[in-house]
């Protein structure tokens, strides 16, 4: 059932009047994931943002402190927006050693082969440009330049569409789009808007039931991204100012939406968050009631599971341990509502 209109509006009131404070818990969260004094005090590991927090990890001895080169970069674009809404830089120098982190490990990650490598790409677009205007400081320009030319030669040769989690191009045109815009990159540009042109709005039905996602299954392995909700942040990032584009989020995408939290048999958390992020980016384009229901729908749901009320959650019930990439896709998703993104980069 959907909620008033009224109810609506005063819940995304005081959600908006939260902004910040959601921020700095989940900005205080990662820190207990970095990987820095007393775990290390130098060396390629320092900065490094861990998927679980390990403030605990030497009275637990359960969960290894390992490396990964995506999560600090999410974490960096946490730190960032915090930095931007607040006006403090109580998180600089974890932004600094994170960034050292990526320099120093730079050719470990991004390669020549088309592995994870292409998300660690789009995670160095979506939160380096960010980082370049909240800090007015093109440092890391050069490494910018090289993950959005990787990215614009892969989508512009790219065949198929079918990639999902870390190979979604969907998720890779989002981000090649939003940097093109922000650092004038004509090339990229074309390349993001033909790619989307071709697969969503020139497409008779871009969109699928979102209940009927295919899940991941079999050992190991990640299922944080929602297909449908990647489609949904590339056209309106592509094209959100264009008319057609409010007509394909409101007669394709809306109708093919869940109203409630979806469940789902591996990491419920993430997706459901992710998806909120591409729901709450079309309620701000088309200002359609239906979706800010839809997106507390799932909203609420993931507040209710942050039991420790930090802003930081586990990647599914079944794993209890809070995690620093679905901290970020519960950050993602709770400022989306709020934030147009483009005018962050």
């Amino acid at each position: 059932m959907s909620a008033k209109p009224s109810t609506l509006s005063r819940e995304l009131e005081v959600h908006r009047q939260n902004l910040e404070e959601h921020f700095r818990k989940a900005s205080e969260f990662l820190v207990k994931c970095q990987i820095a004094e007393p775990y290390v005090e130098k060396g390629t590991l320092h900065g490094c943002v861990c998927p679980w927090e390990i403030g605990e990890h030497t009275e637990e001895g359960r969960f290894p402190i390992l490396e990964d080169f995506h999560d600090t970069l999410e974490s960096i674009w946490v730190w960032c927006l915090y930095t931007k809404i607040s006006g403090k830089k109580t998180f600089r120098s974890n932004i600094d050693w994170a960034w050292k982190y990526i320099v120093n490990n730079w050719k470990r990650f991004i390669g020549e082969k088309e592995s994870k490598s292409l998300y660690d790409c789009s995670c160095v677009l979506f939160s380096g440009v960010f980082y370049e205007r909240t800090f007015n400081n093109d440092k890391y320009d050069r490494l910018i330049l090289q993950a959005g030319n990787r990215l614009d030669k892969y989508l512009s040769k790219l065949k198929s569409t079918e990639g999902r989690e870390y190979y979604d191009p969907f998720w890779m045109a989002y981000c090649l789009n939003l940097a093109a815009k922000s650092l004038k990159q004509k090339k990229w540009l074309e390349t993001s808007e033909n790619f989307v042109k071709n697969t969503i709005v020139r497409v008779e039905r871009p969109f699928s039931k979102v209940g009927t996602e295919p899940e991941h299954k079999g050992p190991g392995g990640h299922d944080f991204f929602s297909k449908n909700a990647n489609r949904a942040l590339a056209l309106t990032s592509c094209f959100g100012r264009e008319k057609v584009t409010k007509d394909i989020i409101a007669k394709n995408f809306l109708p093919c939406l869940p109203r409630k939290f979806v469940s789902r048999p591996v990491d419920g958390n993430a997706w459901n968050a992710h998806l909120a992020t591409a729901i709450g980016k079309s309620y701000t384009l088309t200002g359609n009631k239906e979706f800010l229901n839809r997106f507390f729908a799932i909203m609420d749901e993931l507040k209710a599971r942050d039991v420790k009320k930090s802003a930081a959650l586990p990647r599914s019930p079944s794993f209890s341990r809070r995690e620093s990439w679905v901290t970020f896709f519960y950050a993602h998703a709770y400022a989306s509502v709020i934030i147009d993104f483009a005018n962050l980069m």
